[in-house]
Parts: C-alpha cells; structure tokens; sequence
C-alpha cells in the first residue's frame, strides 16, 4: 500500500497536479473531474501501492491510477536503486497489448537513458515469459513489463524482474519502494528519449521458440491426427508465439480471427481472463462452425493458458487445479519421474497433488501465491547444480512451468503440453474431463472454487483488511458447520515469507484459503471441497456482507 491521503491532502495533491500538466491530455481529465469529491479521493488517496513485484491500477491521471508519471517515477526509483550497484547496468522492456503499454515502455525507457542505464526494448508486444528468457540470455540486470495481464481494458500495470528472470522477490520490493518514494512525480526525474534504446535481438524470440517446440513428453508421432486446437490470444500478446510454436510441433490449430490480433479494447471479450468462460464465447462459437477439440486461450501478457472442451454436449471450462492435475498426471505416466523430484504448487492450489506426487515418488513443495516463488526455487537450485530436481510447477489461476529454462509461468510452452495431453487422451478414446473423473476415482473428490470480491477506493482498502482481521481474530472454532480442525495464520511463522494469509483445513477434509491480492483491491477466497459447501459459503456472505457497502463486484 503507498502512502495514505487524507481528504485534504488529497484534494490538495489533486490540484497540485491540476496545475503541473497543463498543455498535457491529463489536465483535462483532471479538470472533468473538478466537482467529483468520490473521484478525486480515489485518484489522490495514496500513491498507487508497489506490491506484488510492481504496480497495477486504472488507467488516468492521479497518484492512484497509471498514467506517464506515475511510471517515470516507478521507473527512476527503479534507476536510482540499480545505479547503487556501480557498475554498467541494462534492463530490458516489454509490454502486452493494453491500452498505453507500449508508451509506457518508452517511456519507462528514456528515463532509463537518461540515468546512463542500456535500455532494451521489445520492438512488439511479446509475452512475459519472453521477457523471462530475454533477461537472461541478454544477462541484464533486471526486467520490466508493462501489463495488467488479465484485468479488464482500464487497467494497466508495471511487473518488475530480477537478473534470474522472475519477479523481485525478498527485500528487493521494499528497497525499490523507498527509492521511489523520495522522488516527486515532476521534478526529480531523468528523461532522455532521443536515443539509445535498443531492440531486443530477433535471435531471442527464435530460440525461444525453437526451445518449446522441442519440449514434447515422448508420445506417438501420429498423436495429432483427426485432432485440432481451436486458439485465441483474447487479442493479447500470444498470438505470434503460439501460432509458431504450434507450426513448428505440427500441432494442427486454428485461430479465433475475431481475436488474433492485439486490441487495445478488448472488444470480443471485456475481461480477457482465460478462467472466466465468458472469455471463451468466440472461441465457442467458432468451433461450433469450424469444429475442433480443444480451446486454449492465453491471457494479454501471456502468461496464463486456459483450456475448454464440449463434454457431453456442454461448454465446460476446466479450471487452473484441473488443468495442473491433469498435466501432473500426463507428465508422469510419459516422462516417468526420479525418485524425488520437485512439484512446486502454491498453497492455493488443489491439495490433491499431493497425492500424485506420493503415488510417483515426488516431493510435494508448497510456495506462497506467486510464481516468483517457483523462480526463487529454481535459482537456488541452479545455484547447487541441482536444476535436474525439478518436474514441474502450477498454480490455480491456469499457470504452469513444464520447463525451468523459462523462470516464470508460461503460457506459449504450456499451450504446446495441454495441446499434445489432450490428444493423447483422445487417441485413447476420452477427453480431459474424462479423464479428470478417472483421477477423482483414483485419489478421491477435490472440487476447487474461487471466490473474489471486488472493494474501491480508500473505504474499500479498510474493508479488505476488516475482513482479513475478522477471519484472524474470530473464525477460530467452525464456519459453515464444518469444524477447524487447523488454522494457519502465515503472518506468523510457517517456514514460508510471511504474508496476509489464512488458511483453515475442515473437519471433513475440506480446506479453505482466504488472501488479499497483492495487486488488485481484491479479497480472494479458495475452497478445496470434498462435499456440499453451501453452508460455508453462506457465512462467508455473511461476513463479506458487513461491507457491502463498498464492494463494488463480486463473482
């Protein structure tokens, strides 16, 4: 959370801006909301919080939006940190399809320029994962990328990387913060846009793509015939990459026309999340034209792959812990583990992999939420040459890394495996959701649901920690008429970072997981249900309705 506004302060702030950006398109927002005491307040109340690995907020002019100078100030913190080191110092630059983005990453590099610091840039949208793999074969010193990777057009944001290629992690955010909050947004800033920003090497998106295309599991040559992928990048970042991976695999596909190419607006899917099925509606109705068996749909910055199939006449979305347990169980069975290996799951993704993992002789690792952690593992297991311990890591929200050659989730590489698994599977007669019933049988019922609901402004930020101090200080004993049988405060030490996060295992094996999102005035929470959750889910209305008042959405 930045620094905290009151009214005056931030009407105060408000019209300090109002009179710094005349002759710039930001005056004249700023002047349209002149009468809006609510606006203003949103927009000024803080200095957008540098959470989780970097930024994200709406786009507009104010402290708390994202706009030109929120960025140059992000980005000269960022500098004055770097410059500590005394040494020549590079960082390369990427950014999705959002409105704004590719600006953003200019800008972000002239004021790298202009603090002597080599500059590169990515002359197109490309997906974070190729970020990842560019920070390392170009050996900089950090990585940015402008996205708010699955957030609705409005948004836009700032990822930060460290030289490993995953996002800063440990007392790097804290130490960037207080670098940038020493800076004012119109002063203390160093610009210098008239040269000296280089491109990404076109070797780096070539390799990157040669690298996942030979990343198969070992299955049958003739795998894919009478199969077909019908893909869509929901007119984001992934498309270029896919696509050529996809041709390079022989994997037989096609592309959703209506979004194969980066909109800034979003116009065929409003929220250009792969985990919402109303993301898949083009995707839906052109494979009933067109036909085909699998949908895969990649978010903006690309970082996520969804997967959606007809299962027995139905439009059915499998969800992120699906999805992973899936590719779990596919890889085992073509790519038999050692005894050992590491599978890397963040604590709210499905428990169920535990069982997989005991069933093969792996070792079940859990993380925070956050593949930045999944990165920190492996770096430290490079750093022993013990990099071949590694199997495979997934979170819930449809992320996942099949190979540690890219330190971060990854949607290109694993569009390539969800792809080759579900043909495997129909070759034999199924689909995935068939499938998915035969591990349920196997390892039992874990049915996995999210839960989010959505607050504003500075209100809406007490709320969200209202909520978190309610479960912490009085949901000790039951909820919903399960009792707890544990509750892990991970404030407290759990040989994890800590972080604002509950988790309560039930009395009838259930287990629940409630968070904040680091990035989005979010509350989030995750349920891994063995049986009916109707009860539960009432008292967890319950508690969230003493806020209504202030949430603006749930779903």
């Amino acid at each position: 959370m930045g620094q905290i506004r009151d009214k005056q302060a931030a009407l105060n702030e408000y019209k300090r801006w109002l009179s710094l950006t005349v002759g710039d398109k930001y005056h004249e927002k700023l002047a349209e909301i002149s009468d809006n005491e609510d606006e203003i307040q949103d927009a000024f109340y803080r200095d957008v919080g540098f959470g989780t690995s970097g930024i994200r907020a709406l786009l507009g002019p104010g402290t708390n939006r994202i706009n030109k100078y929120v960025v140059r100030r992000t980005t000269q913190g960022i500098a004055n940190y770097l410059r500590k080191s005394h040494k020549p110092v590079s960082v390369v630059i990427g950014y999705d399809s959002r409105r704004g983005s590719q600006f953003f990453a200019y800008e972000a590099a002239s004021v790298l320029r202009g603090n002597l610091i080599k500059p590169y840039l990515f002359e197109s949208e490309a997906p974070v994962s190729l970020l990842s793999y560019a920070i390392r074969e170009l050996k900089c010193d950090l990585g940015i990328m402008i996205t708010a990777s699955h957030n609705p057009k409005i948004y836009n944001g700032y990822k930060v990387f460290n030289s490993e290629g995953y996002q800063i992690i440990g007392d790097t955010p804290a130490e960037i913060l207080k670098e940038i909050e020493q800076i004012d947004y119109f002063d203390d800033i160093a610009y210098e846009n008239s040269s000296g920003i280089f491109k990404v090497p076109d070797s780096i998106s070539e390799s990157f793509c040669k690298k996942i295309a030979g990343m198969s599991a070992g299955f049958e040559k003739d795998v894919y015939d009478g199969f077909k992928v019908v893909y869509t990048p929901l007119h984001g970042a992934g498309g270029k990459y896919v696509s050529d991976v996809f041709t390079r695999a022989g994997v037989p596909f096609d592309v959703v026309p209506s979004q194969a190419e980066p909109d800034k607006e979003f116009k065929t899917c409003p929220v250009p999340n792969p985990e919402k099925i109303m993301a898949y509606d083009e995707s839906f109705k052109y494979m009933d034209e067109h036909g085909g068996d699998l949908i895969l749909a990649t978010d903006p910055d690309t970082d996520r792959v969804g997967a959606a199939i007809i299962h027995d006449g139905m439009r059915t979305v499998l969800t992120g812990n699906q999805t992973g347990l899936l590719l779990l169980d596919y890889l085992c069975h073509l790519r038999p583990p050692k005894e050992g290996q590491m599978v890397i799951r963040s604590i709210a993704s499905s428990p169920l992999a535990e069982k997989i993992c005991a069933k093969f002789g792996l070792k079940s690792v859990t993380t925070l939420t956050g593949f930045k952690y999944v990165g920190d593992i492996i770096a430290k297991l490079e750093a022993d040459d013990k990099l071949d311990e590694f199997y495979f890591a997934f979170e819930e929200s449809d992320s996942y890394m099949v190979d540690p050659f890219i330190r971060e989730k990854d949607g290109v590489s694993s569009a390539l495996m969800i792809a080759e698994m579900a043909a495997f599977h129909k070759k034999r007669g199924k689909d995935l959701i068939e499938r998915l019933y035969e591990l349920y049988n196997e390892y039992g019922i874990c049915v996995d649901k999210t839960r989010n609901y959505f607050f504003s402004g500075p209100a809406g930020a007490k709320a969200i920690q209202g909520i978190m101090d309610f479960f912490r200080s009085s949901v000790n004993q039951s909820i919903g008429g399960r009792n707890i049988l544990k509750k892990t405060d991970y404030m407290q030490e759990t040989g994890l970072p800590k972080s604002n996060v509950i988790e309560l295992d039930l009395d009838d094996g259930s287990k629940m997981v409630i968070r904040p999102s680091g990035t989005e005035p979010v509350i989030k929470i995750y349920s891994f249900e063995t049986c009916d959750f109707s009860d539960v889910d009432h008292d967890i209305a319950d508690i969230v309705d003493r806020y209504k008042s202030v949430i603006i959405k749930e779903d």
